[in-house]
């Protein structure tokens, strides 16, 4: 191999070791500059995590107490102050949260028409006047009604975020520079909006229907109401059997009256027979013994014994049939009684029911 040769094989491999390095270089620089969010990746962006803790929480403290928490005092002790304020800080303390370096700032819904921070009476299913269930209010308050508070501020919104965007609560977190970039008193940015060198906090909402869905209002709400539906069916349901067991009960007397009858047709019949034989008995003894009473007067007799006889006979067939008819009537009014009462025990069963799941609220 010649100098020249070897001269330009070994500058060929200086220019291959040089672009080999800046590969490794610029691999390097990337896979240093993703280090830290690879760390976030894996270990979870601590103040999205605090935003997700503190949802959870308010979604829980809403469940126990059918309303969210009201905010607290900038600078305050962390508990909840319900005066008129609908900004200032997550009330930590009250969510029984650990207290942050800089505690998250917190906004609720709050109008005169649905204040979702009020705990207040708001639905209650419509029940059947009777039975009344023992320790059940319709005044009661629970989570169906902070489902109510909800549907109504859906229905006439407030915006509690930028642009007018209504939600029920929002969140904010003071980002990874620990400093709040805006003061939090006249409503938050939207969620989801990126960081920049001038604002890098977090924000995180609820939206109304978000809330309602979370906290299961439309499926909660439609079984309480199918519940009440329910009770009134059963009611009306009871209703037709009672006014049917009285028609039965009417029919059953009816046919105690027509038995009544019966005998005293029968018991005259009797009668009748008695008197046509006593007639006849007359007339057979008065012809032996006078004078001029002859045949036909004992043949009138006779003819009057056998009517007598066929109208006994008929008297007792329609006894009979009285008889027969009494008893049915009467097993229909004793049957129909026991429909009745049984029908009776569903309605109860059904109000009870009703009143349980209205009672029960969003609990499982």
């Amino acid at each position: 191999m010649t100098r020249n040769a070897w001269g330009r094989n070994a500058g060929f491999s200086v220019l291959e070791l040089t672009v080999a390095l800046a590969v490794v270089g610029v691999a390097g620089l990337a896979v240093w500059q993703l280090l830290p969010a690879s760390r976030d990746v894996a270990q979870g962006d601590p103040a999205q995590l605090r935003l997700r803790q503190a949802q959870d929480a308010v979604e829980g403290f809403a469940l126990r107490s059918a309303r969210l928490p009201c905010p607290a005092p900038v600078g305050g002790s962390g508990s909840e102050a319900c005066g008129a304020t609908a900004l200032g800080e997550l009330p930590w303390r009250t969510l029984g949260l650990p207290r942050a370096d800089v505690p998250l700032r917190y906004g609720v819904y709050r109008t005169p028409a649905a204040d979702l921070v009020t705990a207040v009476a708001r639905f209650s299913p419509l029940l059947p006047p009777a039975p009344v269930v023992a320790g059940y209010s319709a005044a009661q308050v629970n989570g169906l009604d902070l489902c109510q508070a909800l549907r109504v501020a859906a229905a006439a919104p407030t915006g509690l975020l930028a642009g007018g965007v209504p939600v029920a609560y929002a969140v904010a977190d003071a980002g990874p520079d620990r400093v709040f970039n805006l003061p939090y008193n006249g409503g938050f940015p939207l969620a989801g909006a990126p960081s920049t060198a001038e604002f890098d906090d977090r924000i995180a909402a609820t939206g109304l229907g978000e809330l309602s869905t979370r906290l299961s209002c439309v499926t909660r709400m439609g079984e309480t109401q199918a519940a009440a539906r329910s009770a009134y069916a059963a009611l009306d349901i009871y209703r037709d059997a009672e006014m049917f067991d009285r028609f039965r009960g009417f029919a059953y007397q009816v046919r105690i009256a027509n038995t009544k009858l019966a005998i005293a047709t029968l018991s005259l019949a009797s009668l009748d027979m008695l008197n046509a034989i006593a007639t006849t008995a007359s007339a057979v003894s008065l012809a032996a013994n006078s004078v001029g009473v002859g045949a036909g007067t004992i043949a009138a007799g006779v003819l009057g014994i056998g009517a007598s006889a066929g109208a006994l006979t008929a008297a007792s067939v329609q006894l009979g049939l009285a008889v027969t008819a009494e008893t049915k009537a009467g097993k229909q009014a004793a049957d129909s009684t026991v429909v009745k009462a049984r029908l009776l025990a569903a309605r109860d069963a059904a109000v009870a029911a009703a009143a349980q799941q209205d009672t029960k609220g969003l609990l499982p």
